[in-house]
């Protein structure tokens, strides 16, 4: 009679079991802590060309905004300084308008039924209320 059964039985096949189980956890983890500074590198150098290209940008749109005033200067004969200081109103109120909606939008509550439920769990943990399914 042959029986493949290897020997130390249950409890052996046991410790086999978790053994494999904690290197292929192990293997895991260093898979994600690979793939996490990988992925660190990548986000890091997306930032560093994005605000690279954000700087670019905003000097670009102030000449072309100096290129705008000193153009209408010369072909309406007003002052630079008068359309630059137009510009300069026409920004302060498009940021205070952005501003103001960032205000509005925060005020409210993002999640809503999530914050009831949470509401409802510490009521019904505290005795005051029941909990319902």
């Amino acid at each position: 009679m042959t029986e493949s059964t290897a020997p130390g039985g249950v409890p052996a096949a046991a410790m086999r079991l978790l053994g494999s189980l904690t290197r292929h956890l192990q293997a895991l983890l260093a898979l994600a802590g690979l793939e996490a500074r990988e992925a660190t590198l990548l986000y890091v150098r997306l930032a560093i060309v994005l605000g690279a290209a954000l700087f670019f940008a905003a000097f670009g749109y102030v000449f072309t905004l100096l290129f705008v005033a000193f153009a209408l200067d010369r072909l309406l004969h007003i002052d630079w300084m008068w359309i630059a200081l137009g510009f300069a109103i026409l920004h302060l109120l498009a940021a205070l308008i952005g501003g103001l909606y960032v205000k509005k939008t925060c005020r409210t509550p993002v999640f809503r039924g999530i914050a009831e439920e949470i509401r409802k769990d510490v009521a019904a943990l505290r005795g005051n209320q029941t909990p319902t399914p």
